[in-house]
Parts: C-alpha cells; structure tokens; sequence
C-alpha cells in the first residue's frame, strides 16, 4: 500500500499545525506528522480508514506505548527547567482534532484515504 506523496503529507502537517494554533492548540507541525504518521501506518495495518473510532484507538495505543507525552510551551515553563507534573499523556482529542483537520486539508487536495487503503486486505 502506498501513502499520500511525502511533499502532500508534510504540506498536510504544517497546515494542520497552523489550523490548530489558530484554535489556541500549540503543537509542532512534528507532533502532527507523529499522529499522520500513526495514522498511516494503523490503516496499512488494516485499520478501516472510514472508522474514525478505530483509528483514534489505534493512534492512542501507539501513542502509549512509545511513551508520547505533552507538556505545556517552553516559554511558560520555569528557568530551572520542566515541571514533570505538568506532562501528560497526549489527549485523545488532539489526536481527533488533527484527522478532522487532515480531513479538510486532504479534501481541498482533492484526496481520499480509501484511494491508499484500497489495496490493505479485510
């Protein structure tokens, strides 16, 4: 199975950065290549690209167990360095604000995931 060309998905990311940093969400164009990436890689796994629920569950599960965490930005932090109180596991619902922005953004490009899952037995 192939995936979105690597020039679309990184346009994708920043993009979605910039949507989301607009809603007030402060995350990298790297965090959110993190979650497309996930993404991706869940539906050449098998995982229906249709089934939202599925995917978010998917993503989360990868996301636990290589350990991603948030935090709050840099520049609120004290000079002495990360209170690790204030890191956490990343919220499901940033993971389910980047597909909805990636939704937006692949439908302006005129792309559909089933296009690259077509391919992925089920």
């Amino acid at each position: 199975m192939s995936r979105p060309s690597e020039a679309l998905m990184n346009e994708a990311g920043e993009w979605i950065a910039e949507q989301l940093s607009e809603e007030g969400l402060m995350v990298t164009s790297g965090f959110v290549d993190l979650v497309l990436d996930m993404e991706w890689t869940s539906i050449e796994e098998g995982v229906d690209p249709e089934a939202r629920a599925l995917v978010v569950d998917s993503v989360m599960q990868k996301m636990t167990e290589e350990n991603v965490q948030v935090g709050p930005p840099p520049e609120t932090l004290s000079t002495d360095g990360i209170d690790t109180s204030q890191i956490r596991p990343v919220p499901r619902q940033f993971v389910e604000q980047v597909l909805s922005w990636e939704d937006d953004f692949l439908g302006f490009a005129a792309v559909q995931r089933s296009d690259y899952a077509s391919d992925v037995p089920g």
